[in-house]
């Protein structure tokens, strides 16, 4: 059942501008973030920013491999993924073989992306490696509580206007979690958008800061947002879930 949520839009000015963060506008982010713990069966999820775009879709017909000490490489295929009328891009990054269990593996991207900025560094050292858990992940993630409001934001900042909504969702799931997202106005054509967000905790966010993002919003319409839940291992839960909600707007 589709539920229809508005939200309180917040419009941010005057000395409240100096405190919101300046957006990063080029390079690459990665889902797992870098640091975490992985399935042996995992597949990556790589985003492209700004400039960070191009760099990212020449991935498609470049080699790359996971690199362990020890190990022998293990190739990855890049494969076409989603586009965002908000300057970013995403791929799927499929590894051709199973990880190690226990190892710490380096993805080894072109050397021509060695000066891309990496946008979500958890590590604090621009690294992209992670830790290959016991083994595969071969259960699907379940939902303890479907995707619901939380608030929206429509924030003018220095960079320009970020217009974002914030769900809260629960699921049964030990590792990384995230949706593929498919938003399209609920009356009325539109073109449809889709493209992948991340679980952070119980929050995901839909939308797009001053600099880039997965998706794009016309002040106050209507729209109908579909989820599909995976982990990162590429399981996909067949539950469905769906949410009908207003874009955020400035108060008047």
């Amino acid at each position: 059942m589709v539920r229809l949520s508005f939200f309180t839009a917040l419009l941010v000015a005057g000395s409240a501008l100096a405190s919101e963060k300046p957006c990063e506008k080029d390079g690459i982010l990665l889902f797992p973030a870098p640091g975490a713990v992985v399935p042996t069966n995992v597949q990556f999820i790589i985003e492209g920013a700004g400039e960070g775009q191009a760099r990212v879709q020449e991935l498609l017909a470049s080699d790359i491999a996971l690199l362990a000490e020890g190990q022998d490489p293990i190739p990855v295929k890049a494969e076409k993924g989603f586009v965002s009328q908000m300057a970013r891009v995403a791929l799927r990054l499929r590894p051709l073989k199973s990880l190690t269990p226990n190892v710490e593996y380096t993805l080894a991207l072109p050397r021509d992306m060695a000066g891309v900025r990496l946008l979500n560094d958890v590590l604090g050292d621009g690294s992209l490696r992670w830790l290959a858990g016991t083994g595969p992940d071969v259960k699907a993630p379940r939902y303890k509580q479907k995707p619901a409001s939380s608030e929206g934001f429509y924030v003018k900042t220095p960079d320009g206007l970020r217009r974002q909504l914030r769900l809260r969702a629960l699921v049964e799931e030990q590792g990384p979690a995230w949706f593929l997202v498919t938003l399209q106005r609920a009356r009325g054509g539109s073109a449809r958008q889709q493209y992948p967000v991340a679980l952070e905790g119980d929050t995901l966010t839909i939308g797009h800061d001053a600099c880039s993002g997965g998706f794009g919003f016309d002040d106050g319409r209507a729209y109908k947002l579909t989820f599909e839940l995976f982990d990162a291992a590429g399981n996909k839960s067949n539950e469905k879930a769906a949410l009908e909600v207003a874009a955020p707007r400035p108060l008047e």
